[in-house]
């Protein structure tokens, strides 16, 4: 009896060991794209070349295939064309629903020249146009519904690129911010109060924030009155104060007022970077009225990049600890909160399939 009890209990085991390993297997092959053909594509943007990889799902028919084309958008920072890594699990979830996906070094990184901290959020509109140019020359997208897929700071980018219909068919805006310096402030209340300051404390820091702020949309505001006013304890370099300064007036209320294209927000309920519901609110309110196919969801326990909230809420990469970043390996498309990537690719493939109908296909010939 008890032989049999043990034998049991070892086959539990096993069985629970083969299932880990069979996990693990599963979230490592995320980050390994060599299955889907993929080819380099460089673009030239105001004379720098941009460099960026693009993957192709697997096509039935080759010859007659027009796949859904996805372009991804970078939020902040100095991102290669895989966020160092970190967009591989959700890019091959689009490929596995049949999507193509194109994404660039921004300039300054990798491969790509230039400077990404010169642009302004127009020429990053601009160069994201630019982008799907020069993907839709391949012939397997000349004739695909394209459109795309941002995260944080690219909120500010694509309303400017998707008041032109013609310019994408669905655009989908992940950890999006209105305001620019509300967003700022947001950031400022939630870093403090994860650093345990009380309530009086964070309102004098805020008030403080919105004053220097203001100092930023001051055309005179120059960097040594920067320096001088001493409001950052480690100043920002140089480039990166001119990015902020140039910046800083950005809000996307007119530009989502003249959108009639396809749009989806959405966010982390727990993101500590950007005030989920008040965005979602705004986005709610400027364009509901605008297309049948707009959705705003809030994704509950999730954090500013969709990722499960309980792993993985930090405001910067850098704060991840190692155990956190080995689970994300190890997890690969399944450290997305739940139902984040469904409701991306099923509501991207709708818009697509909408697109391909002879009746709404927009005129992109010109």
């Amino acid at each position: 009896m008890k032989a049999t009890k043990a034998l049991a209990w070892a086959g539990a085991v096993s069985i629970a060991v083969l299932a880990g390993v069979f996990l693990i297997f599963q979230g490592l092959q995320d980050f390994d794209l060599s299955e889907y053909e993929s080819r380099p594509i460089a673009f030239s943007f105001d004379g720098h070349s941009v460099a960026g990889t693009l993957h192709l799902p697997h096509l039935q028919d080759p010859g007659h295939a027009n796949p859904p084309l996805v372009l991804i958008v970078h939020g902040d920072g100095p991102a290669d064309r895989y966020s160092g890594g970190g967009y591989m699990p959700l890019i091959s979830r689009l490929l596995d629903c049949g999507l193509a996906v194109y994404s660039w070094d921004k300039p300054g990184v990798g491969e790509s020249q230039g400077n990404w901290l010169s642009f302004s959020m127009e020429e990053r509109a601009r160069l994201a146009a630019t982008a799907l140019a020069a993907a839709k020359e391949q012939p397997e997208l000349k004739t695909s519904p394209a459109g795309f897929l941002g995260f944080s700071q690219a909120g500010w980018a694509l309303p400017i690129l998707a008041e032109e219909a013609a310019q994408g068919d669905f655009f989908v805006i992940v950890g999006g911010a209105v305001n620019w310096l509300r967003q700022a402030g947001y950031y400022t209340r939630r870093r403090l109060e994860l650093a345990g300051a009380d309530s009086k404390s964070v309102d004098k820091a805020l008030a403080q924030d919105a004053k220097d702020g203001q100092k930023f949309l001051d055309r005179d505001f120059s960097y040594q009155d920067y320096l001088d006013s001493g409001m950052d304890r480690v100043p920002m370099p140089e480039d990166r104060f001119t990015f902020a300064r140039r910046n800083a007036a950005s809000d996307s209320t007119t530009s989502l007022a003249r959108i009639s294209s396809p749009v989806l927000t959405l966010h982390g309920a727990e993101d500590l970077n950007v005030d989920p519901h008040f965005n979602s609110g705004i986005y709610r309110k400027m364009l509901t009225d605008n297309n049948p196919a707009n959705r705003f969801v809030i994704v509950p326990e999730a954090t500013h990049a969709l990722l499960r909230a309980e792993a993985f809420n930090y405001q910067l990469e850098g704060q991840m600890p190692s155990w956190s970043k080995a689970l994300f390996m190890v997890l690969g498309r399944r450290a997305y909160a739940p139902g984040a990537l469904d409701t991306i690719t099923i509501w991207i493939n709708e818009q697509a399939s909408t697109a391909n109908s002879p009746s709404t296909s927009p005129d992109r010939s010109n």
